[in-house]
């Protein structure tokens, strides 16, 4: 998942300089929250689930490469461990990425 998700970002830098800050944090006493934040090219609101679909692209093939698979199976993957993946735009440009998934027992 994770891996997916900073390779996106730096996919998706638009040739620039790829920021990327990956950050977790408790959210409640049993959750942990993650969030892969970049400073690409970003993505527009009503996209933002769209983006899990399987092959779903929002740009044509000629620009980026892939298949249109990985955040389809990014959210698979997270549900199947009874978490939640999100995309928000961020307000300085770029895609902030969030997931919770719940913390190991035992």
């Amino acid at each position: 998942v994770f891996q997916n998700l900073i390779a996106n970002a730096v996919k998706f830098s638009d040739g620039g300089q790829p920021t990327v800050l990956v950050r977790a944090e408790p959210e409640g006493e049993h959750r942990v929250r993650v969030s892969v934040e970049d400073s690409g090219i970003g993505i527009a609101p009503e996209q933002a689930d769209r983006i899990f679909r399987p092959f779903h692209r929002l740009h044509g093939d000629d620009r980026y490469e892939g298949s249109g698979i990985g955040l389809a199976i990014c959210r698979r993957v997270v549900e199947a461990h009874g978490g939640r993946i999100w995309a928000e735009p961020r307000q300085q440009g770029g895609t902030a990425f969030r997931l919770t998934l719940p913390l190991a027992t035992g």
